[in-house]
């Protein structure tokens, strides 16, 4: 005998009631699959709506859902499709710049196991590839999935809606733009890997150069071999009777899941996305390669943390099946962003903000790597067992360096109990047991930290 169906509940605030009714209706809907519906499904989502129904404060967005008793990673993904639109709702009317009078969006693109967005060599970037960067493309405003090889399954990708461009806070950064000039007559875009970059296995490495050749000769692109001050690929481009070479909005950050695991352990992969965010470049890219499920450090510490990267940090997180796949979505990128900008450099140059040279770019990064001591005390904070960055930084907010929280210590000397407890009575954010290992580290012996 089939479950009576749910009854809709009233909801304390009238800000609300939207994402109350779309969580409600998303439940029956899946009630209704021909696959059915698993009951301890059904109770997440039962004990979900009751919790939106009751919420004292406004769910407007993605973040703030999650923050819901009862909501996890998986209500989330079934939810992310109600606050795109919800905040497109919300958001300025916006102006066609290049004349499409097409304002209905389209059905996601998924592209087939054959196709080259799934790594099939010699091909030209397929459409749906392309279709979040570019208008001169197909009109398709979904998001593409590129497919990878083995178990590592595939990743949503939001490249570029097309509406991207289309509000003036949204725009993209332009190089500088004369009258009546085309960008390629003006500018030649070029692909940047970080020269420290290896590809490959641990037993056959291979080096950025050979990359880049190998990119530039598949694609008819240009890449470049150069030491970055942060990320490991940008574009630029280069101008072609100045050679002045300003910054394309784009930065792709990559990691193989064996040393995204170790950086989550000793928490580089914060700092380091912590630098991209910070560096003037907009468009945010996560590249994840290889398969989590083959690493030897935590299969769900790396995905969860490729979800929380896209989710709420405001990176476009890529995934792609080995260093060869990771060769051909360079190339694709490229090609997409020469399309891009080709497409809109007329259009909104005008109105857009300068992208920075390349000289500005590096010096602005270089800034960036100059900590100050607080700072630097979080980190050390960080490698002590049980101390996650907000721990960290609730320490360092009430004592902001190394000195004045042994001077904290030292006013209880004697009392060993509440010399523990100091940092657990100061915040609710600091546990028992943070609060101990640190002050075993700072003031103990430095032994036996507990994990």
């Amino acid at each position: 005998m089939a479950p009576p169906a749910p009854m809709q509940l009233r909801v304390r605030l009238p800000e609300n009631e939207e994402v109350a009714r779309a969580l409600h209706e998303k439940r029956l809907a899946m009630r209704e699959q021909p696959s059915g519906f698993k009951e301890h499904l059904d109770r997440t989502f039962g004990k979900a709506y009751r919790n939106v129904c009751a919420a004292t404060e406004p769910i407007r967005t993605l973040k703030e859902f999650s923050k819901i008793k009862g909501v996890g990673p998986w209500l989330i993904r079934c939810m992310k499709g109600f606050f795109a639109e919800f905040s497109q709702d919300l958001s300025p009317t916006k102006r066609n710049v290049a004349g499409d009078n097409e304002t209905k969006r389209t059905k996601g693109c998924v592209p087939n196991k054959k196709t080259a967005a799934s790594g099939s060599p010699g091909k030209e970037a397929p459409a749906n590839l392309n279709c979040q960067i570019a208008q001169s493309l197909p009109r398709c405003q979904g998001t593409f999935e590129l497919q990878s090889a083995g178990k590592t399954g595939s990743a949503e990708f939001n490249m570029l809606d097309k509406n991207y461009v289309l509000t003036d806070h949204s725009i993209l950064a332009m190089p500088p733009h004369q009258s009546n000039e085309e960008f390629l007559e003006a500018y030649e875009v070029v692909l940047i890997l970080d020269d420290r970059e290896n590809f490959g296995s641990r037993s056959r490495k291979v080096a950025s150069r050979k990359v880049a050749d190998n990119i530039c000769s598949q694609f008819n692109v240009s890449v470049q071999v150069k030491r970055l001050p942060v990320g490991d690929g940008i574009w630029i481009a280069r101008h072609r009777k100045l050679l002045t070479e300003y910054v394309l909005d784009f930065i792709v950050e990559r990691k193989n899941v064996a040393d995204l695991g170790s950086s989550i352990r000793d928490n580089r992969y914060k700092d380091q996305k912590s630098r991209l965010q910070n560096c003037g470049l907009r468009k945010l890219i996560y590249l994840v390669e290889g398969d989590p499920n083959t690493s030897n450090g935590s299969v769900a510490s790396i995905k969860t943390a490729c979800f929380t990267t896209e989710l709420f940090e405001g990176f476009d997180v890529l995934r792609t099946s080995g260093y060869t796949d990771t060769q051909r979505t360079y190339g694709y990128l490229t090609q997409s962003i020469i399309d891009y900008y080709s497409t809109n450099f007329c259009g909104v140059a005008k109105s857009a903000r300068i992208c920075p040279t390349y000289d500005e770019f590096e010096g602005n990064c270089r800034s960036l790597q100059k900590k100050t001591v607080s700072q630097t005390f979080a980190l050390q904070l960080m490698q002590v067992p049980q101390v996650t960055e907000k721990v960290a930084l609730a320490v360092v907010e009430f004592y902001p360096t190394i000195l004045s929280l042994a001077r904290a210590y030292s006013m209880l000397e004697g009392d060993i109990c509440s010399q523990e407890e100091m940092l657990k009575n100061k915040s609710k954010v600091i546990n028992a047991g943070a609060s101990r290992n640190i002050f075993k580290l700072v003031w103990g012996d430095g032994c036996n930290l507990q994990t």
